[in-house]
């Protein structure tokens, strides 16, 4: 096995560009072992391994500025710190992922839950937190866009992208067959949610409910109301009462390729309890 190989021979054994083996030179990170007169650059396969150092520290996000320090240290410590950073940084994103995992599979079933079945049920629903702001007033029922912001700026751990959109209907609206008034808006969902807008978080027990799946097609949502006129009958039917306020949960929103052809998939929560 010969001694010296070119700069081009290399950059082929290594996948690297003469270019890159150049600005190396230039920096004195990587020189030439030899450099004939008519300017020829050869590396000696003693550096080779130094070579597979330098591309596994970059491969790791070791930066270019740092890569020198590291190398010309007079032990291994720096190396390792780096490839210690390095293992943390692995562990750190393989959490997130599985993190993530988990969301989606839970969104997934609520999909699943949600979008197939439209039967009345009554069954105790898990605890869930809520990041919810109250209308001003019920003749105001705009949306106060600052506050959503604010609101999905303050939830950690991108609590918010996985989390549903509602609004809620307060006892005494729902009674009355208004539908349409809502009483908060915000998010909800079975993960716990850290923020610092105390002021926003609620935290709805686990509970019984009498529940119910809407699709909805109409952008104003009148067709909603013969849902909760069914479920407010299935309620005196089967000798329960309405104990706090109801709960509308958008789950997930599709368009059917027109501009306002909406199909909106809601389920929603009427806390009871047994006569």
């Amino acid at each position: 096995m010969k001694e010296y190989y070119t700069i081009g021979e290399v950059a082929k054994i290594f996948k690297l560009s003469t270019h890159t083996l150049r600005y190396y030179d230039e920096i004195n990170l990587l020189k030439p072992w030899k450099i004939e007169k008519n300017g020829y650059r050869y590396y000696s396969k003693a550096q080779f391994e130094m070579i597979s150092t330098i591309l596994l520290l970059r491969s790791i996000g070791t930066p270019i500025s740092r890569l020198i320090t590291v190398l010309e240290h007079e032990n291994a410590s720096l190396i390792e710190q780096e490839l210690s950073n390095y293992t943390q940084e692995i562990d750190n994103k393989i959490n997130a992922l599985k993190n993530l995992k988990s969301q989606a599979l839970m969104l997934q079933d609520s999909v699943k839950d949600t979008c197939y079945d439209n039967q009345i049920t009554v069954k105790t629903i898990p605890k869930l937190w809520m990041l919810a702001k109250k209308f001003d007033t019920q003749e105001n029922d705009e949306l106060d866009i600052n506050e959503i912001v604010n609101a999905n700026d303050s939830a950690q751990e991108n609590w918010n992208s996985f989390a549903n959109i509602i609004s809620t209907i307060d006892k005494k609206s729902l009674l009355a067959g208004d539908y349409h008034t809502y009483n908060q808006y915000g998010y909800i969902s079975e993960q716990p949610c850290k923020t610092n807008r105390v002021d926003l978080l609620q935290v709805v027990e686990s509970r019984l409910c009498v529940c119910c799946n809407a699709k909805v097609n109409r952008i104003d949502h009148l067709d909603i109301d013969e849902v909760y006129d069914k479920m407010l009958q299935y309620i005196t039917y089967n000798n329960y009462r309405v104990v706090a306020d109801a709960i509308e949960r958008n789950v997930l929103d599709l368009y059917a390729g027109r501009e306002k052809d909406l199909i909106l998939f809601f389920k929603i929560y009427i806390p009871v309890e047994k006569i």
